[in-house]
């Protein structure tokens, strides 16, 4: 084991008990931090051989990391580590570098100060997209973590301070409860621009002001084209968008909740509906589902029940059920001018839904576009093209093909927006 890897396995995961004084020391030393920091493309490279070892399932930091988010959100280690190694695809050197020079092209007076990242704990490492751009950029950070999920950030700034001390003093790591209103204040009172994560009331209670840009609730959905449904392709691409689903427990806001069959043929959304639910069940062998929270339990059960109840009433509703709530698909079979877009309630539950042709898909994206985060699209390359030039058009962040959900790209537009563009904006 490298010195590096060592070292950065002795995470301790809380922080002392804060004080007000101590986030306004922490967000001026990195402040005076990233001041001192000139060299953009040193941050880059320092960060892209962090995350090299952070994409290593077996380096210890990120094992220990795993284990204990795992234990701490009741999900197993395979699905955290098959998460991880998702989210961390995209952060290599052919990604970061080239930020680093969009910023030193950019010039010294783009330096963007400091920069407050509230953490949502759906999803471990959400933000971290964010986080990595704003270092590149030349911004000091401080990040809140969230109670309940206080690991993944303090255990990667680690690994950060191994490779490169000078640019880990950039980033302070701190937790606290959102119950604790003396610390989120000075945090918003000290930054330059504070970044949140979270649900819309999460959001809401921050009392947003210009400086905060919140990142608030979003769902994402996926197509399938008429040409993807033969098989065998169909069982290929049932199983990229099983581990979609199943990745972080659906619970960020790249997970599909609804897959948009589109074909003439009525049985072609049940036909899906089954190579999905013979995917997840596969995925369950392998990544075992989460033990669940009482109102979580209650929610699926709920889904469950009223599809049955409609399929009673004479709906064309199919149910697919794993065993103990483990995962669950409905399968809508009516026209998309009787069904709205279909939210889940996470923890492997989504809807299989019909459309005619594309057109039909505009609409039913259309509608809830405010919400969506991405999609992914199945089938042919003329397929393909013709509806992500679509969905692009509708606003969508970011399309992408079956089982490149959760990877998104470093500068993918996460909410609409650019952050990139929002950093090298300032003057």
């Amino acid at each position: 084991m490298s010195s590096a890897a060592s070292n950065a396995s002795r995470v301790r995961f809380e922080t002392p008990a804060l004080q007000p004084r101590d986030v306004a020391s922490a967000t001026a030393r990195v402040r005076a931090a990233a001041e001192s920091n000139r060299d953009a493309r040193r941050t880059a490279e320092a960060l892209s051989r962090a995350f090299a070892l952070w994409r290593d399932p077996d380096y210890q930091p990120r094992r220990s990391a795993s284990a204990e988010i795992a234990v701490r959100a009741g999900f197993s280690v395979a699905l955290i580590d098959n998460s991880l190694e998702a989210l961390l695809r995209p952060f290599t050197a052919d990604a970061l570098v080239p930020i680093a020079a969009r910023v030193q092209g950019a010039g010294r007076a783009t330096k963007p100060g400091a920069i407050g990242f509230i953490m949502a704990g759906n999803v471990a490492g959400a933000g971290i997209h964010e986080v990595a751009i704003a270092l590149v950029a030349g911004a000091g950070i401080v990040v809140k973590t969230a109670t309940a999920e206080p690991i993944f950030f303090e255990a990667f700034v680690r690994t950060l301070a191994e490779i490169d001390p000078t640019v880990a003093h950039c980033v302070a790591v701190l937790n606290w409860g959102r119950e604790r209103t003396d610390l989120s204040g000075e945090l918003l009172a000290n930054c330059d621009r504070v970044l949140a994560y979270g649900d819309d009331s999460t959001i809401a209670s921050l009392h947003a002001n210009d400086k905060v840009l919140g990142f608030g609730s979003r769902v994402s959905a996926a197509v399938v084209a008429p040409s993807a449904l033969a098989r065998p392709r169909i069982d290929a691409m049932a199983e990229s968008l099983a581990r979609d689903v199943v990745r972080f427990e659906q619970l960020g806001c790249l997970s599909p909740h609804q897959i948009i069959v589109v074909s003439p043929a009525l049985g072609a959304p049940r036909e899906f509906a089954a190579a999905l639910a013979r995917a997840l069940e596969g995925l369950s062998e392998s990544m075992p589902p989460a033990t669940l929270a009482l109102r979580d339990a209650c929610e699926i059960r709920t889904v469950r029940e009223r599809a049955r109840w409609r399929r009673i009433a004479g709906d064309s509703i199919e149910l697919f059920e794993g065993p103990d709530l483990g995962w669950t698909l409905v399968c809508d079979s009516r026209v998309p001018a009787d069904a709205s877009f279909a939210v889940s309630p996470g923890f492997r539950t989504a809807t299989v839904t019909a459309a005619r042709d594309f057109d039909d898909v505009r609409c039913t994206i259309a509608a809830a576009s405010r919400w969506i985060e991405a999609i992914a699209v199945a089938g042919d390359d003329a397929e393909i093209a013709t509806l992500s030039a679509m969905l692009r058009q509708i606003g969508v962040p970011y399309v992408c093909a079956p089982g490149e959900m959760q990877s998104p790209p470093l500068v993918w537009r996460h909410g609409g927006r650019s952050f990139l563009d929002l950093l090298l904006a300032r003057t």
